[in-house]
């Protein structure tokens, strides 16, 4: 009789261990789908980083078209 309930509480600690990582992981689930302020600055940063190589690479088409007018 011990043994049978030892190892219902075994069973019990197993059961309410994976419970609680499927509840842990749907709230990672659910909060990862939010963005937070961080991330909105981060994506606002590479927005920025990306407009700026675009306008550099433009620039530099600019300057080599007008090297090969005047060559």
């Amino acid at each position: 009789m011990k043994a049978l309930l030892e190892n219902l509480k075994s069973t019990q600690s197993s059961k309410l261990l994976v419970a609680f990582f499927i509840v842990a992981s749907a709230m990672f689930a659910i909060s990862a789908c939010e963005k937070g302020p961080a991330e909105k600055a981060g994506e606002s940063i590479d927005q920025g980083v990306e407009d700026t190589k675009d306008a550099y690479n433009e620039g530099v088409e600019e300057v080599q078209d007008e090297i090969d007018d005047h060559s």
